[in-house]
């Protein structure tokens, strides 16, 4: 049964396990001021704790997925650095680390903050006129959201630079061509598309693929026998669920397995 959550900038809803968390602020672009900003903190730390979500989409309404930040607030001095730095640490470490697959729909857009909201997420789907935009340069700032950390490790340190350093936007076809995009779809397909592919990860073994998030991000800072060590410390945790029993018995019985979570 789907359940909707609606604020003024920000629709929840949850159906087949999956979280939709859509920007709302079409008519900014899903620019991000204070408000946005506070309701994604807030939705996304419900979509973790909530045990009926096992993936979390993020999506924009409109025209955009996210402009970035809302300069506006910084010209009128409602937002100060300590609170911005706060939320947006917030935001971005749980998408990177909750232990659930986190998908953006790239429904135009993603420059800024926006980007590395994109980037924060494990894959990403984009209509053909989405774009990624690093042009903090252009208003004399270097790069904020963790894109320095994030974009170098998809894309290589001097391509990365290359977008930092110019400002140039990254088309979606470019982005899947180097691997920052997962798959360019038509627009009237990108829901559907990303809906196919959630739910049928939130009908899988849910805390296999969270110990495979877990993984890669431990071994993006290891060596290969820290990363090994690490993969079978929680390849014995999972062996001792209920879905490892159920995924051997379906694979003996020839069978699609019938995974409960657990």
């Amino acid at each position: 049964m789907a359940e909707t959550r609606m604020n003024q900038v920000v629709e929840e809803r949850v159906a087949g396990g999956v979280a939709w968390i859509r920007l709302n602020r079409p008519e900014r672009m899903n620019a991000l001021d204070a408000g946005l900003r506070r309701a994604l903190v807030e939705a996304v730390k419900r979509a973790e704790r909530d045990p009926e979500v096992k993936v979390v989409v993020l999506i924009g309404a409109g025209r955009a997925f996210c402009a970035g930040a809302d300069v506006q607030e910084f010209a009128d001095r409602t937002g100060t650095m300590p609170e911005i730095r706060q939320d947006y640490e917030a935001l971005l470490t749980r998408l990177r680390t909750m232990p659930k697959p986190t998908i953006a729909a790239l429904n135009g857009v993603a420059a800024g903050i926006g980007a590395s909201l994109a980037l924060a997420c494990d894959l990403r789907y984009a209509v053909p006129e989405a774009r990624f935009v690093e042009a903090f340069v252009n208003i004399g700032l270097t790069v904020d959201g963790g894109v320095s950390w994030t974009l170098p490790r998809l894309i290589g340190v001097g391509r990365a630079l290359e977008l930092f350093y110019t400002g140039r936007p990254l088309p979606a076809e470019e982005a899947e061509r180097l691997g920052v995009v997962n798959r360019v779809v038509p627009a009237d397909r990108l829901e559907p598309e990303v809906r196919e592919l959630a739910e049928r990860l939130a009908s899988g073994p849910t805390r296999a693929l969270g110990a495979i998030k877990r993984s890669v991000n431990h071994a993006l800072d290891s060596t290969f026998e820290e990363a090994m060590d690490f993969e079978f410390h929680l390849q014995g945790v999972q062996m001792q669920g209920e879905d490892f029993r159920e995924g051997v018995r379906a694979f003996l019985e020839k069978r699609a397995p019938r995974f409960q979570g657990r």
